[in-house]
Order: structure tokens, then sequence, then C-alpha cells
């Protein structure tokens, strides 16, 4: 028995975006060596929410988890596909038992990433469906999309005080969770941040795993 990983990992580049698509993420300066087949980086602007990233329950909670104090965990991974521009409880009371599991949602809006589009009427989940899910007892949610809450005016995020606020995180900007459907065998998903106290979000290395006979 053994296992297959899935990359589920944007490539982060010099100048990416990052929320609401209208600022840099990231900044990388190439630093001068004195041998010419060595090289030296170092960021000069990193936002922990660029790319695909995890939020911590600290981003809306003040009393919450930091990406620093969040247990290391492989969890085992749901994986559906639902259709937007608003994704209702109906689209995860077929999956079976929830507790304790990773829920990844592939909506199929990555083919928008490094876009402005990317960032605009991208598909979420309502605020009742976020409350189901954290009734459920899930470990985790995970979007492919730039966010788990839409951008609207006035600014409010009430699936991210929902979910964070029962101290469950959430990974957004997945990429490649259509590879999963339909695949047989156990799954299991793995996203660690970087271990910086204080700090509410992360960019991550995320990854699907699943057990092959």
């Amino acid at each position: 028995m053994g296992f297959k990983l899935f990359d589920l990992s944007q490539t982060m580049r010099d100048a990416a975006t990052s929320y609401p698509g209208n600022r840099t993420g990231l900044r990388v300066e190439r630093l001068p060596t004195k041998n010419a087949d060595s090289q030296l980086s170092r960021f000069t602007l990193f936002d922990p929410h660029c790319g695909t990233h995890l939020d911590a329950p600290r981003h809306f909670v003040a009393a919450g988890l930091d990406v620093a104090e969040l247990p290391l965990a492989v969890l085992p991974a749901t994986i559906v596909a639902a259709e937007g521009p608003r994704i209702g409880p109906e689209a995860f009371a077929r999956l079976g038992p929830l507790h304790g599991r990773a829920v990844l949602v592939h909506t199929g809006w990555e083919i928008h990433a490094g876009s402005p589009a990317y960032y605009r009427d991208y598909p979420c989940p309502t605020p009742e469906a976020a409350a189901w899910l954290v009734g459920q007892g899930i470990a985790l949610l995970g979007l492919d999309t730039p966010s788990a809450d839409p951008i609207a005016q006035p600014l409010v995020f009430p699936v991210h005080e929902t979910v964070l606020g029962a101290g469950v995180p959430i990974v957004e900007g997945l990429v490649g969770l259509d590879r999963l459907l339909g695949l047989k065998g156990p799954l299991f998903f793995l996203g660690l941040p970087l271990k910086l106290e204080g700090v509410e979000g992360s960019p991550i290395r995320a990854a699907a795993m699943v057990v092959e006979d």
C-alpha cells in the first residue's frame, strides 16, 4: 500500500497579486553576490494572504489561534464539486459524515487565477452553509477561490466569522481539485503554514494524498 501526492498550490511569483486584487502580495529582490553561480533573494513585500494560503482563527477572533499555534495535522478529506454564485448547505448535505474532516470545495474558479477576474464575482459558501458545516464538526474548509466571502460594500465576512469563530481554519486559493474528483481510495489533505508567531495567515504548500492499494 502506498499513496499518491497531488500539489494543490498556486505558484507564487514576484509581483503576484493579493486580495482584493488591486494590490501586490509579493515582491522578490535579487541581491548581488560575489559568486556568479550563487543566488540570494529576499522578500521586500510578503502578504500572508497571497496565493494558496491559510487563514487561522486569529484572522477574525482576537483570542483565536495564530498560524504558529495551529496543530500539525494530516486530515481526512472530502471533496465536493459545487456551483455558484452562492453555495448553500444543500451542496454539502449528501457528503456523509464530515466530523474531523477537511472539506475541499471545487468550483473551477482557479482558471481565473493570476488575472483580475479572479477577484470578481467568485463563488462563495452562504452564511447558512458555513453554519451547517461548523455544526457538522469539520476540521478545515478549503476553497479554490480567493476568499470564503464575496467582495461586497460594506465589507462583511460572515463565513469567515462563523468558521474561524469555531476555531476552524480556512484555506483559500487552492488549485487542481478537479484531479481528485472521482478518485477511489482514502483522501487526505495537508497544508502547513509557516510558524509565524502572532500572524493570522500564511501561504502554504497544499497537497492531497490519495491512498493506493
